[in-house]
């Protein structure tokens, strides 16, 4: 029989069975829609990976207080007060290639106020530098300077998040804001930066001079981190093991002691969102297995039950002419597609699944041809597997036997 005439008398044997087709269908379509689903989620949120070691900066290596396995915490004794802007200095004279050095403190979420209006922001005191290692620079008046860092100037930049927290719409520069008991004047609003390679947001933050954050605000002398950018994206292999010798020799650290701070390359933020990600989706690969496997079950069992019912109809074809094979043929390309017709509605309802999961929940999501692939591809498969048995099934029955049912 020709395919082509094989695929008319399939179509013709499930319109006569609606109900069972929906039956059949129902099963693969959840499963298609769980496995594009999370095509979908793995893809989204491999492009955030990728937009976090962007923003990051792949030319960039983040140095945090405290050692051990956690960035910027302390392990077992280790204080968590071990980088000092001496550090800062002796890293960009030291390393040539290194290009920019910017140290920096922080507060931790704190109040913000202006006249009646308040907000929880954090607060960082940098260094003009900062705006060159993280390409990130005021979007409307100016960033940190030289001269305000020497003369430990009262003034701030503020986060988007925080102007419109406290402004609204209003022009925020010139005006004075509360950070704890200290004034400062705004005189600038940075650029929009969205979500930080940890997960924070980035905008929600007041930026002082470093000098100023150290004595007037903390009251510290020491420094929460030191990001650094280096001239070429290429020399971050040899300039780790430069920069953890340098400063394990100014901090005097013992050949037999661990490191007394931390070092993060865009390798590393990489790995670490992979790892969840792929935690994720391996989970999520295993509920729609699940799925599609619970799928083709039905599939397998409602065919076999069709194939009973239809034994008139087999013995008739196979009377007028109808070879085994042509049986064979016509079941198994109702497997497949029922299967393949419920891999399509499935990715379609995928693709509107993971469209309304993103608006819901900010989850990043990404459409793309791989997932209409694997739809088609794994419910055919399953198609296949789960029509076979009934196919041969049919296949075997003799027209007399299958007549006097």
């Amino acid at each position: 029989m020709r395919a082509r005439t094989a695929s008319k008398v399939a179509w013709a044997g499930l319109s006569r069975n609606r109900l069972r087709t929906f039956l059949m269908m129902i099963g693969i379509v959840v499963g298609i829609t769980a496995l594009t689903l999370v095509l979908s989620a793995g893809l989204g949120a491999e492009k955030r990976v990728m937009e976090r070691v962007k923003k990051f900066g792949l030319s960039s290596l983040m140095i945090s207080e405290g050692g051990g396995t956690e960035r910027g915490r302390t392990a077992g004794a280790t204080p968590a007060v071990t980088l000092k802007l001496t550090d800062a200095e002796v890293l960009g004279r030291e390393i040539r290639s290194i290009e920019e050095v910017a140290p920096f403190a922080r507060l931790a979420q704190g109040d913000v106020s202006w006249r009646g209006r308040s907000t929880t922001a954090s607060t960082f005191g940098v260094t003009p530098a900062w705006a060159a290692v993280w390409d990130w620079d005021a979007a409307a008046g100016e960033f940190i300077t030289d001269e305000e860092g020497t003369s430990l100037a009262r003034v701030a930049v503020l986060g988007p998040t925080v102007r419109r927290e406290l402004f609204g719409d209003a022009d925020p520069i010139g005006e004075t804001i509360q950070v704890g008991n200290t004034s400062l004047v705004v005189k600038g609003v940075m650029e929009a930066k969205g979500i930080s390679p940890g997960g924070g947001d980035m905008d929600n933050r007041v930026y002082v001079p470093l000098s100023t954050l150290m004595r007037r605000l903390a009251n510290v002398d020491y420094l929460n981190g030191i990001k650094v950018r280096l001239r070429s994206a290429g020399d971050i292999d040899q300039v780790v093991p430069a920069i953890r010798a340098l400063l394990r020799e100014q901090h005097r650290i013992a050949a037999d002691m661990p490191d007394d701070f931390s070092i993060t390359t865009p390798a590393e933020i990489t790995k670490m969102a992979g790892e969840v990600a792929g935690t994720f989706n391996v989970f999520m690969v295993l509920v729609a297995g699940i799925s599609l496997l619970a799928g083709g079950v039905v599939v397998a069992n409602i065919m076999l039950i069709s194939v009973s019912e239809r034994r008139h109809e087999i013995g008739l074809r196979k009377a007028v002419g109808a070879r085994s094979a042509d049986i064979l043929q016509q079941f198994l390309l109702e497997a497949i597609a029922i299967t393949v017709t419920g891999g399509l509605v499935g990715v379609l309802i995928g693709f509107a699944g993971a469209r309304i999961l993103e608006r819901a929940t900010s989850t990043p999501t990404a459409l793309s041809w791989e997932s209409v692939a694997a739809g088609i591809v794994f419910s055919s498969l399953v198609g296949v597997v789960a029509g076979l048995q009934p196919a041969r099934r049919a296949a075997r029955l003799t027209p007399v036997d299958a007549l006097r049912a």
